[in-house]
């Protein structure tokens, strides 16, 4: 299964270690499903984790976020090349998303509802209410851990 996380959710996954997008980053590292990055993805991936305010959270982690960007560069799957997603949604990064699923042959996107990439940000819904781009499945967590087949404790 070919995969695109936003940021959201890694970022996410990393500060609560007991949530949904937590269960999703394990089951990539236990080789579940191919992660896959463009180079505008994982320079987003690289400049998220690098904020001080999420140091600030992880402060008893001190090298969870290198250790995360590693995993990404050695385990992900990059994908390279151009792919018009323009005019799909608002944000231009979430068009950047869209080209990576598009040129990875994505079978799903993953994406939050709200935004966790700031502690002041609100919420951009616009990925998921495309609910699908070509052949990718545009989902939240919840519905992506369902897919891999168990939804994790409460």
């Amino acid at each position: 299964m070919r995969v695109v996380v936003d940021a959201n959710v890694l970022v996410s996954g990393l500060i609560s270690p007991h949530g949904t997008p937590a269960a999703i980053l394990r089951r990539w590292l236990d080789g579940q499903f191919t992660l896959l990055y463009s180079p505008a993805l994982y320079e987003e991936y690289e400049d998220v984790l690098h904020r001080a305010w999420l140091h600030e959270r992880l402060a008893g982690s001190p090298n969870l976020s290198a250790a995360y960007l590693e995993a990404i560069a050695s385990l992900g799957e990059p994908v390279i090349g151009y792919a018009d997603a323009s005019g799909q949604v608002r944000d231009p990064f979430d068009e950047a998303l869209l080209a990576c699923a598009l040129l990875g042959n994505a079978d799903y996107l993953v994406t939050a509802r709200r935004v966790a990439l700031s502690p002041a940000a609100s919420g951009d819904r616009d990925l998921l209410s495309l609910s699908s781009f070509r052949n990718t499945a545009i989902v939240t967590p919840a519905a992506f851990l369902a897919v891999l087949g168990a939804l994790p404790p409460d």
